[in-house]
């Protein structure tokens, strides 16, 4: 996608007008039509503030219902306020949700950089933990379609639930509804539920690799052990590790997929 002088000028009015927050906006019949970053502000348990909009963007849904009744959108628009166009990792993801270019805009330094849809995909070991995006769940998800063929459910999970007595058990309410059930002894595949630390609700998930700790999707340096589990805690990179006595005290259960042959 080219950006002419007049769609730069544009996007760089109103990156200046909304810093130090992102500005958002999109492309629409080659003009930038800017509309309103509704990020809220995220704290974490110490009162730091973990996401706020100079460091993510949500487009207002009423702007971007405006956008649309006045034709295609071309691009998704947003700039990086003190930083670089280079591509945040939640970008990535997003572009190929959206499967639309998507235009970053830095500033102070006003450069430009256009990124179309790839076929990017987070790597199951090593990628960086996004809430939803890239946490636990959304590993085993991945782990799932890529290396068993599987296509679990996704659900919706705000920060820190698993803090709150009065919300539901998210791991524990839904896993029957995503197709699995209980057993004694872990194999290949399956879902570890864990409660890390004490929490009001079991907060963790992993999958067992056993002594299996390559995976046919992508390459990954060798990892030795014969019970090894694949998992990404709070925070982290997705990691592989021996599944060693603190992690038997941790989990909760040990769940199969009901598509997945027994050994």
């Amino acid at each position: 996608m080219k950006l002419t002088a007049k769609i730069k000028k544009a996007i760089m009015a109103h990156a200046d007008e909304c810093y130090p927050h992102e500005c958002c906006g999109v492309i629409v019949d080659k003009q930038y039509i800017p509309c309103r970053n509704i990020t809220p502000t995220i704290y974490d348990q110490n009162g730091n503030i973990k996401n706020d909009k100079s460091t993510n963007f949500e487009i207002h849904p009423e702007d971007l219902t405006m956008a649309e009744d006045q034709g295609e959108i071309l691009a998704y628009v947003h700039s990086h306020p003190n930083g670089t166009t280079r591509a945040t990792d939640l970008d990535l993801i997003q572009i190929e949700l959206h499967k639309k270019p998507w235009v970053i805009c830095s500033y102070p330094d006003l450069d430009f950089a256009v990124y179309e849809p790839c076929g990017y995909r987070a790597p199951l070991v090593g990628r960086n933990y996004i809430h939803y995006y890239q946490d636990c769940y959304a590993l085993v998800r991945d782990f799932y379609e890529r290396e068993l063929n599987i296509s679990l459910p996704d659900f919706e999970r705000k920060e820190g639930w698993w803090e709150d007595k009065d919300h539901p058990s998210i791991l524990i309410d839904n896993y029957p509804k995503a197709g699995f059930y209980e057993v004694d002894t872990p194999q290949y595949g399956d879902m570890l539920v864990c409660r890390i630390p004490r929490t009001e609700h079991p907060n963790h998930c992993v999958i067992w690799l056993g002594d299996n700790g390559q995976f046919n999707s992508e390459a990954s340096e060798p990892c030795i052990g014969n019970t090894l589990i694949l998992h990404q805690l709070h925070g982290r990179k997705s990691i592989r590790e021996i599944y060693g006595q603190q992690w038997l005290e941790k989990t909760v259960k040990i769940l199969r997929h009901r598509d997945v042959k027994n050994n």
